[in-house]
């Protein structure tokens, strides 16, 4: 019997240290998530602020900078699998090219809709919209199974936070988090506890082994535009609301500005369809003041609601008063008090 080579006694050590004995064929490198920094970048707040009042402004500069003209690539891997026979699903990559527009800015609230126009054709889809509050005093909380409940945020907990709201394409409230602004090393980033968000759509039009992401988000400016990064447990949830994970997954949506397409087709979407979401917008809020606890049906993202919405904006879009009395009529069909006996567990 002839030796092994000695590097392959220490295999379990040094797993380089055998490379150059290998006889596979060399795979093709995989190409890198992050995007290349551009030289010529001025960062929002390039010094750790002194004072709260600066921190404030720093913040406010930070979440601004996430509006513009971007390229976007949205990645998303499961990198454990958690429960006993659980076959991790393949790996999603997409993008598209993406308008974010500050439709408010009230010095501590700022809204940014995002708005995707796509292709030669120039489509425009209405996409999410993210909502910044300074110090809240409640957030909304997703608790699985399309319920939400207003929940009230400690004073200490509040104090120079900002909560991020994300709502669905029609407005739809999706999950919100509670975190602060880091502005230091060069950084400019927010990070969120870790709160429940219902099933994206790349995930609710194809899956329903699960019913909850649990979620840390995290939004980091970078010299080339701004990234969003998601680890996200894929959570079950028993008849009683018992949650058991899954799976783990990474998320990283990197959005990149460019110069080189033409976004006025979703500028002018905007134009003539603002005025109609204002309402809608103004609906949900009225229903939230009105039901601290709701449920969405079907769920937040679901098809049937979100193609009535849009259904009423392409009236709206073509010049036509929809009456607030339609609007509400989705709301009756779709948005309830919650079922009796239906159970809800705090992550």
């Amino acid at each position: 019997m002839r030796n092994l080579p000695a590097c392959a006694l220490a295999a379990a050590l040094i797993l380089s240290g055998c490379a150059a004995q290998t006889t596979k064929p060399a795979a093709e490198k995989p190409k890198p998530l992050a995007e290349t920094a551009p030289t010529n970048y001025t960062p929002p707040c390039a010094r750790t602020p002194a004072t709260p009042e600066a921190r404030f402004e720093c913040d406010r500069r930070s979440i601004l900078a996430m509006a513009g003209e971007f390229r976007v690539r949205f990645a998303f891997d499961e990198t454990a699998a958690l429960a006993p026979g659980y076959a991790p699903h393949a790996a999603q990559r997409s993008g598209g090219t993406e308008l974010v527009e500050v439709i408010a800015d009230r010095g501590d609230f700022i809204s940014l809709q995002h708005i995707l126009v796509l292709g030669k054709d120039h489509t425009v889809v209405k996409h999410w919209r993210q909502d910044w509050q300074y110090q809240p005093k409640q957030l909304l909380s997703f608790r699985g199974l399309g319920r939400f409940e207003m929940q009230a945020v400690a004073g200490a907990d509040a104090l120079g936070a900002w909560s991020q709201t994300v709502y669905e394409v029609d407005d739809a409230p999706r999950y919100a988090g509670l975190g602060r602004w880091v502005h230091a090393n060069g950084e400019n980033v927010w990070e969120s506890g870790r709160v429940w968000r219902p099933l994206p759509r790349r995930e609710y039009t194809r899956r329903s082994d699960y019913q909850v992401l649990e979620v840390v988000n995290r939004h980091a400016l970078t010299p080339a535009g701004w990234v969003h990064e998601q680890d996200n447990t894929k959570l079950a949830l028993d008849l009683d609301g018992t949650p058991w994970a899954l799976a783990r997954e990474r998320g990283i949506n990197h959005y990149t500005r460019i110069a080189d397409y033409d976004f006025g087709a979703g500028r002018e979407y905007w134009r003539k369809t603002s005025a109609f979401w204002s309402g809608v917008r103004e609906e949900w809020a009225r229903y939230e003041r009105a039901h601290p606890v709701f449920t969405t049906s079907p769920e937040p993202n679901g098809e049937p609601r979100i193609g009535k919405f849009f259904d009423l904006a392409e009236r709206a879009e073509k010049g036509e008063a929809v009456p607030a009395t339609e609007v509400r009529a989705v709301f009756d069909e779709y948005v309830k008090s919650p079922a009796a006996g239906l159970a809800s567990h705090t992550p």
